[in-house]
């Protein structure tokens, strides 16, 4: 078993990954990975231990640089019997998003061009990301989905305690936090502006000072462009509500509990809806992170920008998404920007109404409650279980 490289907070997929190897009893090259380290634009530290390192020299406190030639290295020295099964961490898109607008993630192309390289071969990718289907057909290959970033952390999150006493004095109704680069965060926030919404709800925004024109990095088609560019230019001169430091870890951990036990909580507490404005927008496949699963312990109300059918994977797999409340009609809709816009405009009153949105909040605690309990225990039972059963499918089908 290949393990070269894992990102922290992985033990419910690394646990995974380990039990499904086990099954399988036949000669294979087993391999897991973080997908950051074979991103075209991946650069980090590492231990200098390996002595045929392909990259730079170590430092003087033994550490050394690392790029993605070195993993991609790795990997490909990895497969060495007709059976791989490759188990790979986290999102597939480049950690370069800047302004990512594709459907296809960068990484999944390097993927299909190996898959097409080693075709004598056969693949089970275990992934973190839901609909890789979409992208990834080939003879080869089989696609067992694992969970994604929402599993990350499971241990912390099963004991985090969540935010059920909310300020009903708040004069705030959502939330809508904004960290790296992304199309669709810079939209959303030049949106919320254009409707005047900036005084309705706290809104982040880590990115605002590197953006100069909003439209030199979407190519989305919008009927009103000029109602976005006069939102941009809006929040550009505002301050923000929320203006947290974009080191939002204390280390290197990537510690989503402690930043959701030290500062995220106090937004929840103020607020009953969140703009959760996840990774993954335009791609077809998309990684579940702790955004929809800090909401979920936030007792929010959730309106979900994700990619297209994300609302109704969550649904399908057990969560209330309060359809009664909040209309998830943008969910089915393929277009980027009149998902974006549909998502807001059929929510409106649920954004603006203070009153009337708290009344909605407490007389539905209950249900908050629930979704809570299911992210502690069933959820991570029902990412096992599907595993276990698409893998035990497949290493038992004569045909692969």
């Amino acid at each position: 078993m290949n393990i070269l490289k894992r990102p922290p907070g992985d033990s419910f997929t690394f646990r995974l990954f380990v039990e499904l190897n086990s099954k399988v009893i036949r000669p294979k090259s087993s391999i897991y990975i973080w997908s950051a380290a074979i991103d075209p634009h991946y650069t980090g530290w590492s231990a200098a231990i390996d002595p045929v390192y392909i990259g730079q020299r170590p430092d003087e406190d033994g550490y050394q640089h690392e790029t993605e030639l070195y993993y991609r290295s790795q990997l490909t020295n990895s497969i060495t019997s007709d059976l791989i099964v490759l188990g790979i961490k986290d999102h597939l898109t480049s950690g370069d998003f800047n302004f990512w607008n594709d459907t296809t993630p960068t990484i999944v192309e390097y993927i299909g061009s190996m898959l097409d390289f080693y075709s004598e071969k056969k693949f089970i990718i275990l992934t973190s990301v839901e609909n890789l289907e979409k992208h990834l057909v080939r003879p080869n290959l089989r696609i067992v989905p694992w969970g994604g970033d929402i599993t990350n952390h499971q241990k912390e999150y099963q004991t985090l305690q969540p935010v059920l006493e909310k300020n009903l004095e708040s004069s705030y109704t959502f939330l809508s936090l904004n960290r790296n680069k992304r199309a669709h965060r810079a939209m959303l926030v030049s949106y919320l502006y254009a409707l005047g919404l900036e005084n309705n709800g706290l809104i982040s925004c880590m990115f605002k000072d590197k953006v100069d024109d909003l439209f030199s990095y979407t190519n989305w088609k919008v009927s009103r462009p000029e109602l976005y560019v006069e939102g941009f230019q809006k929040f550009k001169s505002s301050t923000l509500l929320l203006n947290d430091d974009f080191q939002i870890y204390d280390n290197y951990n990537n510690d989503n509990v402690s930043n959701f036990r030290n500062k995220l909580s106090n937004y929840y507490r103020d607020t009953f809806v969140e703009i959760i404005s996840e990774t993954s927008y335009t791609e077809y496949c998309f990684n579940l992170t702790e955004k929809t699963l800090n909401s979920v312990y936030g007792a929010s109300f959730p309106i979900l920008l994700c990619s297209k059918g994300s609302v109704q994977f969550l649904r399908q797999m057990g969560l209330d998404m309060f359809d009664d409340i909040v209309d998830h009609s943008y969910d089915t809709i393929d277009d980027p920007a009149i998902r974006l816009e549909t998502a807001i405009t059929k929510n409106l009153k649920l954004l603006t109404d203070n009153a009337r949105t708290k009344q909605l909040w407490t007389q539905n605690l209950d249900r908050f409650k629930n979704n809570i309990d299911f992210c502690q225990k069933r959820m991570y039972n029902y990412y096992n279980s599907r595993s276990i059963d698409l893998f035990k499918e497949i290493i038992n089908d004569p045909n692969f």
